[in-house]
């Protein structure tokens, strides 16, 4: 990603590597680091990982989130219906591991380094969504309150928050919908924008990206 070195991280292992060899067949650096971002111990070991690998983050790009299982999507239901072990995971990854991991490598940003954060657009409000919904309401309060806070150490922070996109998983529970879906790489041409030196003077903003339009400014209300 913009020349950086990336540290690509992860359950699912295979998956990483996939990515990591794709990376580095296009001639970047990348390594993959196994982390459950739904467990606050995983957390904390990743973080301490970190640290001990290097003294300077350029950039940090929170994308994980949790709306659906293996066999089932966290959709169309009643608040009451959902799982509690669903719920705190879902605000573990989408929430509060991003806040964490934004709290310890802070101090290892210097100008001009970038967060970017993915939040997710909501065509027809919370009803059936309410954990992730409010999962992806927090990650914009926390990108647009952190890019105050960092404003005077010239750090941007914005995020990304796309509508239906066409991933495996949506593919696989939304094939209807999949000609309305934008495609992955469209949202990772913004991120990689969003963290280059491109965007140093853009920080507290949450753009929504939708198929067929130009991103533009938006926020959960």
């Amino acid at each position: 990603m913009v020349g950086y070195p990336i540290a690509l991280v992860g359950r699912s292992e295979s998956g990483l590597n996939d990515t990591r060899d794709q990376v580095t067949k296009n001639g970047g650096q990348a390594e993959v680091l196994i982390c459950d971002l739904a467990k606050s111990e995983s957390v904390e070991s990743l973080i301490g990982t970190i640290k001990e690998q290097t003294h300077k983050v350029d950039a940090l790009v929170n994308v994980a989130g949790i709306w659906h299982g293996s066999n089932e999507v966290y959709a169309g239901k009643d608040f009451e219906t959902f799982p509690k072990e669903v719920i705190v995971d879902t605000f573990s990854v989408g929430l509060i591991s991003p806040t964490l991991l934004a709290h310890a490598l802070i101090p290892l940003m210097s100008r001009n380094s970038k967060i970017v954060n993915i939040s997710g657009t909501f065509e027809n409000g919370a009803k059936g969504w309410l954990p992730y919904f409010v999962s992806k309401k927090g990650i914009e309060d926390l990108t647009i309150g952190l890019a105050e806070e960092l404003k005077d150490k010239d750090i941007q922070v914005n995020a990304v928050s796309p509508s239906d996109t066409a991933t495996d998983a949506y593919k696989k529970y939304f094939p209807q919908y999949i000609f309305e879906a934008i495609e992955p790489s469209e949202i990772a041409q913004q991120v990689i924008y969003l963290c280059s030196n491109g965007a140093n003077d853009i920080t507290g903003k949450v753009f929504v990206m939708k198929k067929g339009k130009e991103p533009y400014e938006g926020y959960h209300s």
